[in-house]
């Protein structure tokens, strides 16, 4: 009975988060980020819409190699008096920069509402069906947690990566990498549960999630990298040669991947290869610094940035399990999947836009999820977790209230800091009392981080964010 009880209350938590995670991004979704500020975000959908009604797809492009350029006026969100500078968006077809699948989901929903035309397609309609998508993410990533991490950290992770203010935002634009996170999740889950189980069922939802994941853009095909570095990395501990299981994979997830080049040459094969080649050959946005860059200034678009401490947090994280030889098997599968994708990060050129950097948060937020977890079930690294929750809460406070109007409680913060380290110094000693402060105040502590990230997302408004987001 009790553990039936537990159970249960396990599962009312994790749709509570799911909840939490829901409302926060449903809140001013369509107001902030500013609609226009990326036109992707109307492209993508003006792409389905125009699928599904002409079977012709049609979008913004910013590349060569299209023979139809038609310069129009399209005041969709009030466009042309907020963010445009006044010229006339380039509407390209047959739009080929990227495969459908996301047009589609976006445009699609927009069709079923009533949208017929382009004009009609605002953020209020066509951003909901990624609010669906990214609460999708949320739940997979507790769900990979739970499963190789234990509760503790799914609910950890679930909490983080739910209220991070940046991904919070991030989570509300129609850009391909919020569909391919959850298809990069799922994914991991699968190969986690292959690796236990060998059962053939979890290699081949893997492919599937992969191949769906190129659906949304050639940068999901970092699932193929992820799959052939954990099956690699797996056949090395026990023995067992990978090539047979990749190729079962490959079996699976590259009919789907290829579907984009059906769909393309519906149109014309020397046109695909065309547009193709040309959007492979566009400036290359990357510098010798992207890494830095990448760790130290989140952007949010090209041109927002919003810096977080927990993803700084994240990326200490992870150099730390990197050179860590006695790390969780499992922990190195998270290791394996961020690599994959930096290498598609870095081989795309991707760092100008701040929506390429998207897939690495989840899998920043299961490493520090598992370092806090780590933290306070075995009491590994207790004073690097200690810090780090008091990082990120101390920038949530100077957000909120500013360096200026934080100086009446300077004393009382500096007091509270050393008691708390004295705390935490003294559990070293094991006593059962001490041992229990101080989980206590560091479970205090995270509360506060979740508190104070949405206490900060409600006061993200449209003047807060010309004013205050640069």
């Amino acid at each position: 009975m009790k553990i039936r009880l537990l159970k249960i209350t396990k599962i009312i938590i994790f749709f509570l988060i799911l909840i939490i995670a829901l409302l926060v991004r449903k809140r001013k979704y369509a107001e902030i980020p500013i609609p226009g500020q990326s036109v992707d975000e109307y492209s993508y959908a003006w792409v389905g819409l125009s699928l599904i009604e002409s079977g012709m797809p049609i979008g913004i492009s910013g590349i060569d190699g299209y023979k139809n350029r038609l310069p129009r006026y399209i005041n969709v969100d009030r466009f042309f008096q907020t963010v445009s500078s006044g010229d006339p968006l380039i509407i390209n077809y047959p739009w080929m920069d990227h495969p459908p699948l996301l047009g589609l989901i976006t445009g699609g929903f927009a069709f079923l509402n009533g949208t017929r035309v382009f004009e009609d397609a605002t953020s209020y309609v066509i951003r909901k069906p990624i609010i669906v998508i990214s609460t999708l993410s949320v739940a997979l990533l507790m769900i990979f947690c739970w499963i190789n991490f234990g509760f503790l950290s799914s609910v950890i992770g679930g909490l983080i990566y739910s209220t991070t203010p940046l991904v919070v935002l991030s989570s509300r634009m129609i850009q391909a990498e919020n569909g391919i996170i959850p298809c990069f999740l799922a994914c991991m889950i699968c190969i986690s549960l292959y690796m236990r189980s060998k059962k053939d069922v979890w290699l081949i939802l893997a492919g599937f999630s992969a191949g769906v994941a190129s659906l949304f853009k050639l940068t999901g095909f970092t699932c193929h990298l992820f799959v052939l570095l954990a099956l690699l990395n797996n056949s090395k501990r026990n023995g067992k040669l990978f090539l047979k299981d990749f190729i079962f994979f490959l079996a699976i997830s590259l009919p789907i991947s290829f579907l984009f080049v059906i769909y393309g040459s519906v149109y014309g094969i020397n046109n695909f290869i065309q547009i193709f080649f040309s959007n492979y050959n566009r400036f290359y946005g990357i510098g010798p610094n992207s890494i830095i860059e990448l760790i130290r200034n989140q952007r949010l678009t090209q041109h927002k940035y919003l810096p977080e401490i927990s993803i700084i947090s994240g990326w200490l994280v992870f150099f730390g399990y990197v050179f860590n030889k006695e790390k969780n098997r499992y922990v190195n599968l998270v290791i394996l999947g961020n690599f994959s994708y930096l290498i598609i990060y870095i081989f795309f050129g991707s760092q100008p836009y701040g929506w390429y950097s998207f897939p690495f948060w989840p899998l920043l937020s299961i490493l520090l999820s598992v370092f806090i977890s780590d933290g306070l079930s075995k009491n590994k690294n207790i004073i690097a977790v200690f810090f780090s929750l008091i990082l990120i809460f101390g920038t949530n406070i100077s957000r909120l209230i500013g360096i200026f109007d934080f100086q009446p409680y300077a004393n009382i913060w500096r007091f509270s800091i050393s008691v708390l380290f004295f705390i935490l110094v003294s559990k070293l000693n094991n006593k059962k009392y001490i041992n229990f402060a101080s989980k206590l105040l560091l479970v205090l502590i995270l509360m506060a981080i979740i508190y104070t990230n949405i206490s900060y997302l409600n006061m993200i408004n449209i003047d807060y964010w010309w004013q205050n987001i640069s």
